[in-house]
Order: structure tokens, then C-alpha cells, then sequence
């Protein structure tokens, strides 16, 4: 069996929060039992129906649906968690692709198959038109050349920086050549006139060697998760010689352990991860599973904090105000804190961890606070009396009740109806300023459990 610290750690990491309900069902399992309940996400996680014509309104309607499947609606939260990752990785902006469907079907795609094959989510991915779009290759032909998608697929999303040359990258240009779209429709469109079929040399293998013209750029990501080699130019020398399947496996690894772990992962534990793809040919949950079951994942650094992107902190405080993103969601709230969903700053996606920690984004956060406890607290003062929180309510007269044991009630209710938990330290404090405040502040309890350091780490 888990220790309890070490179920609310996995469960703040893969399903941004660790609600009471998940702690209590997870605790009497052993790790490897609770580690397969959450990565047993549902096979169709359904998709958002657009109300809105206007294709703004409907950026906003996938946002408001996407939070709720994060925070409300999804049995297993992490299927929304590695859409997302992905949409940081493979990452689309809706200001260029002009299109909310477009993006609908990218993210889609994400929640769909994001525990499933790496191989698979690039190949599709590659060929949607909102990646076709972002990285310019609709515009893409052999009588001008648009190397964007050819170096991004390398140097951002299966390789990593220096592990190819410039020769690669015309290479895998030529074979990318061809694939367009529909501005109007937003449909896909094969242009063979436009394709570059010669046979290419490419990471010291060759493609565009006969066969179907419309699979030849999706031979270029077999050959880097396939048979591919390092090649003598690239700029990576202790990469130089070794299989680009290694490289990319080491690579993604880096990039999942930290976005679940936070810390720079040890060679052992690349290690460890880089075989566990590559003996599960990129499959994504074998992977995954290995890195929720390692030591390391549940050591003191790790389990330290990790600083809640925007996203995670919007999803909390919807856990623990129980409100529906559409009411508690302000999107130029998230603008502020840096982070919004359908966003992303540029192809490199967002960063993580103490990023996130500067003057502006934390008067943000603290606005959005200030934002959920409103809706929350609407009726308090002049209405039913209560706040409203995630696992129910409670009333004006039980948080300014005139009895020693008061101020502590009010604080162990409050946080039993936001589903939380805090350090002793942070629990202290808290409590210190309820025995201190006038009856009437008690209910600034609410606030400032949302802006304890406790409420912007995982």
C-alpha cells in the first residue's frame, strides 16, 4: 500500500487535484494498482458542441469545456491533463490557424489518443489542417520550399535541437511538399503538382523512394522513431551514430518528467524511461506508467512543489469553489496569468514551474481568487446567507458563530468543502488569523485559503 502523502502527490500531478473521493479509493491499493486506476481513461471522452456562429465565441466555448472536463467532468482527469501536454508539444495557435473547429479537431485528437502511440498522434497530427496551417506547410510546394513543419517536427517535437542538419530539413521539406487545405472550408486538400517525389537522403536513410506521394513526409517520422541515425554533422556530437529512435525516446522522456515531476530527471531515470519506449514502441501508457512508478517520482525534491501553471490553478480553484468555468473563468483573467488554452506563446509552447512566479501573473492569480469567491460568496451578505462551495455549503451564522471552538470549525469545514488539504505550517497560519480576525472576517478564510502557497503548487 501508498502512503496517503504519496496518493495526493500522484493525484495532484496526473489529476490536478487530489479529491478526498480519489485519496479514500486509491489509498488501500498498492502503487502499481492506483497508478492503472488513473490511467484507465475512457476510450471516447466526447467533444464540445458549438451554440456560437462567430468563431471567437467558439475559442471561448472550447476553453469553458475543456476546464470543466478538467476539473468537473472527466472520470479520469488526466486524459485532459496529457491533451494538454500535447497541445503544449504539438502545439496550434486558434489566432492563426482561424479557425475554433479546426482546433476543436487538434485537441480532440489530443484527449483521444493521448495515452495511446506517439508514432500515431504525430502521423495524424502532422496532416490536420490546424498544424498545417500554424506551421505554414499548406504553403509548402516543391517550387518554394517552407522548411517551418520539416525543422519543427525535428528540432521541437521528436528530436530535440542539434541531432540533425540542414540537409535533413531540405530533405524532409521535400518529402512534406504537397499537402494543403481549404481556407474556406477548412478541408483538407492533397495537391500532387506541388509535391517534390525525388528520392531524398534523410537522417542516413532514404525516403520519397517510391510508394504512395501523400505518406512520403509521415515516412520521415517512421525513420526518426524508426531506423534513422545520427548524422556525422549534427552539432550534437555524443549524439553522432546513434539511433534517432534512442535520441527521441530520451528526448520526450525529458519533456514528460518534467511536466509530471518539475525537477531535471537523473540519468537513471532517463534511462529507465527511454527503454521503457522503446520496449513499448512509443506507446504512451507503458511510458507514462513507468514514470508514475519510479522511486524518484515520490522523493522529497520532487514531491517539493511544483508551481501550478494558470491552467492547473484555474482548474483547482473551480475544484474547490465548485463553480463551471463559463461563471468562474474570466479569459482575460487567463491572458493575464500567462497562460490560456488554444494560446500558446509560440511553437516552443509554454514553459513550467517557476516561470510562472513573477509580479504580473501573481496579481492575476490573485484577481482571479478574488473572482471565484465572489461568485461564490454571492448571496452571503445580502441573499441565502451562505458560500458556496465544491462539496456544499455552509452559513453565515456557522462561520461567525460566537463559541471558542469556532474559529477552527469554520477553517476544517471550509477546507473539507473545497476538497483540501494543507501543511501543518500553512493550516496554522490560517488558523492563527481565524482566531484573531472579528467574527464577520472569518469569511476572508476562503480567500486566503486560495492564495496560500500551498493552493499554487502540486
Amino acid at each position: 500500500m501508498a502512503s496517503r502523502s504519496d496518493i495526493e502527490h500522484l493525484l495532484r500531478r496526473t489529476e490536478f487535484v487530489a479529491r478526498r473521493s480519489r485519496v479514500d479509493a486509491l489509498l488501500p491499493l498498492s502503487r502499481a494498482a492506483a497508478v492503472d486506476n488513473i490511467l484507465a481513461v475512457p476510450a471516447d471522452p466526447g467533444s464540445v458542441s458549438f451554440t456560437s456562429s462567430e468563431n471567437w465565441e467558439r475559442g471561448v466555448e472550447l476553453t469553458h469545456y475543456w476546464l470543466d472536463r478538467m476539473a468537473h467532468d472527466s472520470p479520469r482527469p488526466l486524459q485532459e491533463k496529457m491533451a494538454f501536454f500535447w497541445h503544449g508539444h504539438f502545439c496550434s495557435d486558434l489566432s492563426k490557424v482561424g479557425s475554433a473547429a479546426l482546433m476543436r479537431q487538434q485537441i480532440n485528437l489530443f484527449r483521444r489518443r493521448g495515452l495511446g502511440n506517439v508514432r500515431t498522434l504525430a502521423r495524424i497530427m502532422s496532416t490536420q489542417v490546424a498544424m498545417l496551417r500554424y506551421l505554414d506547410n499548406n504553403q509548402n510546394k516543391q517550387s518554394s520550399p517552407n522548411q517551418n513543419f520539416a525543422r519543427e517536427l525535428m528540432e521541437l517535437f521528436l528530436l530535440g535541437v542539434g541531432n540533425y542538419t540542414e540537409a535533413d530539413v531540405e530533405a524532409a521539406t521535400s518529402a512534406w511538399t504537397g499537402h494543403g487545405d481549404q481556407w474556406d472550408t477548412g478541408e483538407y486538400v492533397w495537391r500532387p503538382e506541388w509535391h517534390d517525389g525525388s528520392r531524398k537522403r534523410f537522417l542516413r536513410r532514404w525516403i520519397n523512394d517510391g510508394g504512395d506521394p501523400k505518406l512520403h513526409g509521415k515516412e520521415t517520422i517512421d525513420v526518426i522513431l524508426g531506423n534513422g541515425i545520427v548524422p556525422d554533422g549534427a552539432t550534437v556530437a555524443s549524439n553522432r551514430g546513434r539511433p534517432t529512435r534512442e535520441v527521441a525516446a530520451e528526448f520526450l522522456s525529458k519533456k514528460l518528467w518534467i511536466e509530471f515531476a518539475g525537477t531535471e530527471p537523473s540519468k537513471a531515470v532517463i534511462g529507465a524511461l527511454r527503454d521503457a519506449a522503446l520496449a513499448n514502441d512509443f506507446a504512451i501508457t507503458p511510458w507514462l506508467r513507468t514514470l508514475l512508478m519510479r522511486d524518484e517520482f515520490y522523493s522529497t525534491e520532487v514531491k517539493r512543489g511544483l508551481v501550478r501553471s494558470p491552467v492547473e490553478f484555474m482548474v483547482a480553484g473551480l475544484v474547490a469553489t465548485g463553480r463551471r468555468s463559463v461563471d468562474g473563468t474570466p479569459i482575460w483573467l487567463m491572458d493575464g496569468m500567462g497562460q490560456r488554452p488554444l494560446y500558446p506563446p509560440n511553437v516552443s509552447g509554454w514553459r513550467h514551474n517557476g516561470y510562472w512566479v513573477n509580479a504580473s501573473a501573481m496579481a492575476k492569480r490573485t484577481d482571479t481568487a478574488r473572482q471565484l469567491v465572489w461568485r461564490s460568496m454571492s448571496g452571503y451578505w445580502d441573499g441565502d446567507g451562505r458560500i458556496h462551495l465544491g462539496r456544499g455549503s455552509i452559513t453565515r451564522t456557522e462561520v461567525e458563530a460566537d463559541t471558542p471552538g469556532a474559529p477552527k470549525a469554520v477553517l476544517d469545514r471550509l477546507l473539507d468543502l473545497m476538497d483540501l488539504s494543507l501543511r501543518s505550517s500553512t493550516y496554522d497560519a490560517l488558523l492563527t488569523y481565524a482566531r484573531r480576525a472579528q467574527r464577520w472576517e472569518r469569511s476572508d478564510l476562503v480567500m486566503l485559503i486560495l492564495l496560500a502557497p500551498d493552493f499554487h503548487t502540486a
